[in-house]
């Protein structure tokens, strides 16, 4: 093979991810080189005229031909920032997304003047939800539950990235199941979740770098997308204290329907609706009733 600069490579897989139709090719590019040759994006820039080792570029153009076929950056890296903490993922967790952060930073408001919160998070994935809430509340503690046992995982391996082990308990189990053997009725200042809230219809829209390789397990919530919070709905308020907050991300179109089916179960007040950047429905919470 020939030898490549970093300068020279970054171009070569630039053009190879451009022309594969990549949104972000040069940045794309930047990431994969960083982490298969442990350069900084100073060292990029400082030494662009360094000759690579062989087994770092044929690592890299490896890289270059799984970005091209749309698998996702962050499942390449096995990294995702979060509310400004590094994640491990990897192909069996949904990627924590920007939009989430909505819903942690609302219960990061919410929960601010409670004396060591009780904390369940359903459908934890990552744990990017559960570890973040740990992180930021210093006298919290959370319990983060998964069906999934690889998600649990990947979990345990950010709660112990993050130094969380003692402040945190992991549940394997159905949605909430799991709360229940834990002996957690009526325990919890705040049960959050970021469910499957994918619809069929908008299933089959997904772009491929989202349809064809993050798990469906964690995306498809049924034929309108709101099976989970029915069934979590069903039996939430029996693990909540009084004036306990529940707290859900949902899809863009969502937020009628879930408030619907939050007064519909008669135990909660004060549903409010937040919207994102793009005033799209994006987070809905409210509080068991006293």
């Amino acid at each position: 093979m020939v030898g490549y600069t970093v300068g020279n490579i970054l171009k070569e897989g630039a053009a190879k991810l451009k022309g594969s139709g990549s949104p972000s090719p040069y940045l794309d590019a930047q990431v994969l080189l960083c982490h298969i040759a442990s350069l900084s994006k100073v060292d990029i820039i400082v030494d662009r005229d360094k000759i690579l080792e062989e087994d770092t570029s044929e690592n890299f153009f490896r890289l270059i031909e799984e970005r091209k076929a749309g698998k996702p950056i962050q499942y390449i890296t096995g990294h995702q920032e979060f509310m400004g903490l590094d994640f491990y993922v990897n192909e069996n967790v949904l990627i924590p997304r920007p939009d989430t952060e909505i819903l942690v930073e609302k219960v990061l408001e919410l929960l601010k003047n409670r004396d060591k919160p009780v904390i369940g998070d359903i459908c934890t994935g990552t744990g990017a939800i559960a570890v973040s809430l740990a992180y930021y509340i210093s006298d919290a503690f959370v319990y983060a539950s998964d069906i999934s046992d690889d998600a649990l995982e990947c979990c345990k391996r950010n709660i112990d990235r993050h130094g969380l082990g003692k402040r945190m308990k992991l549940l394997q189990g159905d949605l909430l199941g799991p709360l229940y053997e834990e002996g957690l009725e009526g325990k919890l200042d705040a049960l959050v979740s970021n469910p499957p809230y994918i619809s069929k219809n908008d299933m089959e829209t997904l772009p491929i770098s989202v349809r064809g390789f993050e798990p469906h397990l964690a995306l498809y919530g049924g034929e309108e997308g709101l099976d989970f919070y029915i069934r979590i709905l069903k039996d939430a308020a029996r693990f909540l204290k009084k004036g306990g907050l529940l707290a859900f991300e949902i899809g863009y179109d969502q937020g009628c329907a879930v408030r619907k089916l939050i007064e519909d179960s008669g135990r909660f007040k004060d549903i409010m609706i937040v919207k994102d950047l793009a005033g799209l429905d994006r987070v809905v919470y409210c509080n068991m009733e006293e």
